[in-house]
């Protein structure tokens, strides 16, 4: 065989595209004009999202900085409005800190920032610390690789040449070790100053721990206040409420029912009013005689209030503009023509009313109005006798259980302790349970059926991972457009496509593939986790980002890494399994061309859509002129855009994952990542600051899982430089590389046992530091205070006796001799120091005192940037972040009914939603609302009718009823 053709173990020239490359040396590449027709696109597409969000910013407020002008959010909550100049607001965004996002959006997200500048710091170390070595050593390294692929570990044929590798990999891989640990300290420094904050521990949520799987002797309040100690507050223990749920519910969909046909109504009703009257205008204009007859009375606005009887009343105009459109209930009684009648069916006859068939009522016809107004009053009767009986039920009781203690101490040291003795058995236990993101269902489970979902929906979600691997694998087939259109018949035709749309297909197409078939699955994971009986929403995002990270590691990394080089490899395989070597040590390398393409796409390509808002701007601006109900358009207008951090975080931990993969093997895919993690700290900066909610907040414990999940990266690194230098012959640096994995696996395991009881649980010394720091003295016991004036006093005695007092006394057995034998020795060396060379002692007195500086450094001292970045312990203690958390934030105020209510299931104490119609100038909405009150909340306030028929609602001025679910605290 001839080993010297070019086209061994490789398709034809010029076949590699993203995330393949061929085996042989001499072979050309297509990497780089791969690349390039992925890139073009690409900044394009970022050029255009760039040009919209410049021009709509300043015309669409509500898309671009919601958090600015809504007045539903609390002042606390929103954010400083920028200026409309075209560039000027720039300067005054930069000027924004990054602590702001702290004080007014969450934790996770001011993390998520963090985040984001670590990756883009690790990136730039690796420019800086790899480019100028590495890259020369891959380019100068013999096996005739061309384009990209001559920038990798694959291109070098010297095996002496991998010892730069190898001592590289150490330095780079410790400074990222001691960047995760130092962030790691900062974390749990800030997420303790944050919990210990006023605004979050004078939450209910804070002093309420929820205690699950508890047995059924103690779900009485008696022995749980006995069990728990004097410092329970208030205890809720939840009832099962099925069948109020079930009315609830029903109420519900009834008073939309209801809401939908009475807008429909008015709407019909004064259309035809309309028409009629212009039709009357026009007859009185061609017959003059008649209209002084047949005119009726008018207001100033142009209503002829009619009774069914055909009188009218005259409206008088008042001097208030504002009581023309929103009249007082007062004048509303008085103006009311006879509600015992119908002011619609004067312009509609009663067949054109809304109407239905319920399967209820066999399918006959009924008024839909009249019908749900008698159905609500059924239900409210229901509703008010199933909750009477719910009160004196003794069965039925969940197996879990809400104690509210009197502080946030109380409830941290009630969450600490050990609750019961048998095995699992109010075991689970999670403190800072907010009441909106309670899942009920999941506190019915047992803890046998806990157990047995919770094995079932892994076993479901390994095989997802493993058959979602299929599709993954066409992606990184297709990537391989160009060897497959020379193996597959059918696909021939794409060999005579043009070079630059060639490009797109193997470069766009796969890379945007793959993130729309990874987009659909953190949904999916949820509502497994749902099924797994998880029992908040913070714990779904928090059960999301553990197996959204491995979907994305498997699925973006590995399936699509082999498959993409697999699919030109296979055929050589079969032919000389000999080569197998060859191929694997240059295959691997070469297949980090398809990730400059994904970085590209997720960063520059996504990142300006989300930056532009396409979603919000369509529904907003397009989808709600085809909105009429009000109640849709105030919902749609006041709801943040909200961010699941779930699924966040692990699709930029893996970016991470496999930027530290490929750092030394392929060190090109350092700038790519550098760049796009810079642009999306920019967009997320902006949107966490203007335009994202982070109403699921998990307190920051997705920041210190998605460090540990980055380490990933640096064992698939180690562990793919461990095979190539073996394949390479390279059996020191072997060695060394094998031993740095070592390191790696101690430091993680050690991160993680340092870790793990800080991140749950706030420690009893912050506390008592806390109320050291509220008090602003330090409590002195008048015991201790004699004992250290006793302590003083003896060391003044002590040292009168200057600095040559020596004291004598028994020496007793052989450490004894041996101790006073070594402390002589000190003395007469520091004596013969002191004489002899005072210059040597002032230098080492110099020297210790420089390096205790680094080593130790005092925090009252002057520091500078290193010494802050190498003593996080130091410089970001907790008392210093403590700072960073406002301490003028408002205490949460709760109703009182709903501090009573709040942590019982949301059907046992909801109200029936107040209707919300228009007003029209027929006054057919005022005897609506009249009719309805009588069943249900009704108002037609701050919405209307105008002239062209038209809804018009007021959104920032129409605040409905008190919302529960805006209760975050």
């Amino acid at each position: 065989m001839n080993t010297t053709d070019p086209r061994v173990g490789s398709a034809r020239d010029n076949s590699t595209s993203p995330g393949l490359s061929r085996v042989v040396s001499g072979s050309n590449s297509s990497s780089t004009s791969n690349l390039v027709a992925t890139l073009v696109p690409v900044l394009i597409w970022a050029a255009l999202c760039a040009i919209i969000f410049v021009t709509l910013r300043r015309k669409c407020p509500r898309v671009y900085a919601p958090r600015a002008i809504l007045k539903s959010l609390e002042p606390h909550e929103k954010s400083p409005p920028l200026p409309n100049g075209w560039f000027n607001w720039f300067t005054e965004f930069y000027r924004i800190p990054s602590v702001f996002v702290l004080n007014h959006s969450s934790l996770d997200g001011f993390l998520f920032l963090r985040f984001l500048r670590v990756l883009a710091v690790i990136c730039l170390v690796g420019v800086i610390l790899l480019w100028p070595i590495l890259l020369p050593i891959h380019a100068t390294g013999g096996a005739g690789n061309q384009g990209l692929d001559c920038l990798t570990l694959g291109n070098v044929v010297n095996h002496n040449r991998l010892y730069a590798h190898t001592l590289l990999s150490w330095v780079y891989f410790a400074f990222i070790l001691y960047m995760v640990s130092r962030e790691c300290v900062y974390y749990i420094n800030l997420r303790q100053a944050y919990l210990l904050s006023p605004f979050y521990a004078n939450r209910l949520s804070s002093r309420t721990v929820l205690y699950m799987n508890v047995p059924r002797q103690f779900l009485d309040e008696q022995r749980l206040r006995w069990m728990l100690g004097s410092s329970v507050k208030q205890i809720w223990i939840p009832q099962s409420t099925s069948e109020l749920e079930r009315l609830v519910k029903e109420r519900e969909q009834t008073a939309m029912r209801l809401e939908k046909a009475e807008f429909e109504l008015i709407k019909m009703a004064n259309a035809a009013r309309t028409k009629a009257l212009e039709k009357a205008e026009s007859e009185s204009t061609e017959e003059p005689s008649k209209d002084s007859l047949e005119t009726e009375p008018r207001s100033e606005n142009g209503e002829t209030p009619r009774s069914r009887s055909g009188t009218a009343e005259v409206i008088q105009a008042s001097d208030n503009p504002q009581d023309a459109l929103y009249p007082s209930k007062e004048m509303q009684e008085r103006t009311l023509p006879d509600v015992n009648g119908s002011v619609a069916s004067q312009w509609i006859p009663h067949s054109s009313r809304p109407h239905h068939r319920p399967i209820a009522n066999y399918g006959r016809r009924v008024d839909t109005i009249k019908w749900t107004r008698n159905q609500i009053r059924k239900l409210n009767n229901q509703i008010a006798k199933v909750r009477r009986d719910q009160l004196f039920k003794t069965d039925g009781m969940l197996p879990s259980v809400f104690v509210e203690f009197e502080t946030h101490t109380d409830a941290q040291h009630a969450y600490q302790t050990l609750t019961h003795h048998r095995p699992l058995h109010m075991a689970r236990r999670f403190l800072g349970v907010r009441p909106f993101e309670i899942l009920w269902e999941s506190l019915s489970m047992s803890w046998l059926e806990t157990i047995v979902r919770n094995f079932l929906i892994k076993a479901l979600i390994t095989a997802m991972i493993i058959f979602w691997a299929i599709p993954s694998a066409l992606v990184g087939t297709i990537s391989n457009i160009d060897y497959l259109s020379e193996k597959v018949s059918f696909l021939g035709w794409i060999a005579d496509l043009p070079s630059a749309i060639k490009g797109i297909l193997s470069g766009v197409v796969p890379a945007l593939a793959l993130s729309l078939l990874m987009s659909i699955v953190p949904g999916i994971l949820r509502y497994c986790a749902k099924l797994g009986g998880v029992p908040t929403l913070t714990m779904i995002e928090l059960y999301t980002q553990h197996a959204y990270f491995a979907f994305q590691v498997v699925q973006v990394f590995l399936i699509t890494t082999l498959t993409s080089a697999a699919s030109a490899a296979v055929t050589k395989l079969l032919e000389d399994p000999t080569t197998a070597k060859d191929l694997l040590s240059q295959n691997l390398p070469k297949a980090s061309n398809f990730y400059l393409s994904y970085f590209l796409l997720q960063s520059l390509a996504l990142g300006s859509g989300a930056l532009v808002q396409f979603g919000n701007l369509f529904q907003l601006y397009v989808f709600q002129r085809y909105i009429s109900s009000p109640r849709k358009m105030y919902t749609r207008w006041h709801r943040l855009q909200r961010i699941h951090w779930g699924a966040v975080f692990p699709v930029y931990t893996n970016l991470g994952v496999i930027t530290l993969s490929y750092a030394l093997i392929a060190p090109i895919i350092l700038g790519f990542a550098a760049v796009g993690l810079l642009f999306l700290h920019i967009v997320y900066r902006y949107n966490l600051i203007y335009v994202y909610d982070s109403e699921v907040d998990t307190r920051g414990l997705v920041y210190p899982r998605a460090l540990m999940h980055l380490l990933l990266g640096l064992y698939f690194s180690e562990i793919c430089m461990i095979g190539l230098f073996s394949l390479k012959g390279a059996y020191i640096p072997v060695v060394l590389t094998v031993a740095l994995l070592i390191l790696t696996g101690l430091v993680h395991s050690s991160l993680l046992d340092a870790l793990g009881p800080l991140l749950w649980s706030l420690p009893k010394s912050l506390t008592a530091q806390e109320d050291q720091h509220l008090l602003g003295t330090r409590p002195v016991n008048p015991r201790n205070a004699e004992d250290l004036e006793h302590i003083e006093q003896y060391h003044s005695d002590k040292e009168e006796q200057g600095p040559d007092y020596s004291s004598s006394r028994a020496l007793e057995g052989a450490s004894g001799a041996l101790n006073a034998l070594g402390g002589g020795i000190k003395t007469m060396f520091r004596k013969k120091v002191k004489q002899e060379a005072p210059e040597a002692h002032m230098i080492m007195d110099a020297l210790t005192a420089f390096w205790m500086r680094w080593i130790s450094p005092n925090p009252a001292d002057k520091s500078n940037f290193l010494l802050r970045w190498l003593h996080p312990e130091v410089y970001s203690d907790y008392t210093l972040l403590r700072r960073m958390v406002p301490s003028d934030l408002p205490d949460p105020v709760y109703p009182e009914e709903v501090e009573r209510d709040i942590y019982y299931p949301p059907s046992f104490f909801a109200k029936p939603p107040t209707l919300w119609i228009p007003r029209d100038p027929g006054g057919i909405s005022r005897q609506e609302v009249e009719h309805c009150g009588k069943v249900i909340p009704t108002t037609d306030e701050y919405v209307h009718i105008d002239e062209n028929g038209n809804v018009v609602i007021n959104l920032e001025e129409s605040r409905l009823v008190f919302d529960v679910s805006r209760l975050r605290y």
